[in-house]
């Protein structure tokens, strides 16, 4: 058990590394940084053990949690703050955040419920910012309306998409914000390698000022049908070479994906730090809060999760282990507050929201 708890320190130790290592450099760390909750869960369990059995051993896990406090608060938070803490000027703003898996297009019986259902949701969280990831948006009638219920049906006055992507019958698929206040000025970031994602930032005019609001859907890892099978068989009779293809094939998507976010968070972040205005980030991150491109981000920005929300927060709802992946992030000049994951299962992933508000000069 003594030498089992050797190991385990030294992959905490190696964990702790990510956030400070670029997976282009190496990608062990990253891979690693998805399992932090499950290796604080262990090592409280050595903790257990040794408390019972010799309770100076205990201090070889309580140093390595120790060490690793501020990610545990990333991880996990017991009280939400509904209040702000600071005095801010003006009226605050509810930010939504939300991946909505083209609200659900493919399910062909079922799409329109779904699509109602998100509505609905939308309807009663009535938020002044929408940021919408895995967009879908077509003018033709035999599909659901999107963008057009959103600006007649709520309190939007604008809209900023873009597309990376566009089918037959004018179907586009994308990313989009919605505001309550008018978008004096838009753009986007490119990302070269990786086209089939995008940021797009927009200027919001509010009262007496304007803030700039990403809206983010960084690199997944394009898991197929296979992948998701191979990852379910994990714990039934699985054959040696399907073993050694499937985790090769995994690997090698988990790879490409932590290598092609550190180049766009990178992107976003030289971005951000030329902007004129407080800036605010939401979005589908596709990395858990111990990662490199989240990291890179926080050096800049604080987590409205970590300053007002409750519990552990995930938001991935998909075939994986739940995990912290859609962040609401916020610069100087901004203060966030009611942070909250939406309990709702309509999607793979979880809405998030928040309150910000501007900070009183």
């Amino acid at each position: 058990m003594w030498w089992l708890n050797i190991g385990a320190g030294v992959v905490l130790l190696v964990t702790y590394l990510a956030p400070h290592v670029s997976p282009v450099t190496s990608w062990i760390p990253a891979l690693l940084a998805m399992t932090f909750p499950y290796q604080v869960v262990l090592h409280l369990g050595f903790m257990g053990w040794w408390f019972f059995m010799r309770k100076k051993r205990m201090l070889l896990s309580g140093a390595l949690l120790a060490l690793g406090y501020g990610h545990i608060a990333d991880h996990f938070q017991l009280f939400g703050r509904s209040e702000p803490a600071e005095t801010v000027s003006g009226e605050p703003l509810h930010v939504m955040s939300y991946n909505v898996r083209l609200f659900d297009l493919y399910n062909w019986t079922k799409n329109k419920q779904t699509r109602d259902s998100m509505f609905a949701v939308f309807h009663r969280e009535d938020p002044d910012i929408l940021c919408i990831q895995e967009y879908f948006y077509s003018p033709d009638k035999r599909f659901f309306e999107t963008k057009q219920s959103l600006l007649k049906d709520f309190r939007f006055k604008a809209s900023h998409e873009r597309f990376t992507n566009t089918s037959r019958y004018q179907q586009h698929f994308g990313i989009a914000t919605f505001s309550a206040y008018p978008i004096v000025m838009k753009g986007f970031i490119d990302f070269p390698e990786n086209p089939e994602n995008a940021c797009i930032w927009s200027d919001v005019a509010l009262k007496g000022d304007t803030i700039r609001v990403y809206n983010a859907h960084l690199a997944s890892y394009h898991f197929g049908d296979a992948d998701y099978k191979f990852i379910k068989a994990l714990d039934t009779d699985t054959h040696t070479d399907s073993l050694k293809q499937g985790g090769e094939r995994i690997l090698k998507r988990l790879k490409r994906g932590f290598r092609l976010r550190a180049d766009e968070v990178q992107r976003i972040a030289e971005h951000m730090a030329a902007s004129p205005h407080p800036v605010l980030y939401c979005g589908d991150m596709n990395d858990v809060p111990m990662s490199y491109g989240y990291a890179t981000l926080r050096e800049l920005l604080s987590d409205a999760f970590v300053e007002s929300g409750r519990g552990t927060g995930g938001t991935y709802i998909g075939d994986l282990p739940s995990l912290r992946i859609d962040h609401i992030l916020y610069g100087e000049g901004l203060h966030a507050w009611d942070f909250r994951t939406l309990n709702e299962e309509l999607s793979d992933h979880r809405a998030i929201s928040a309150r910000i508000g501007l900070v009183a000069r």
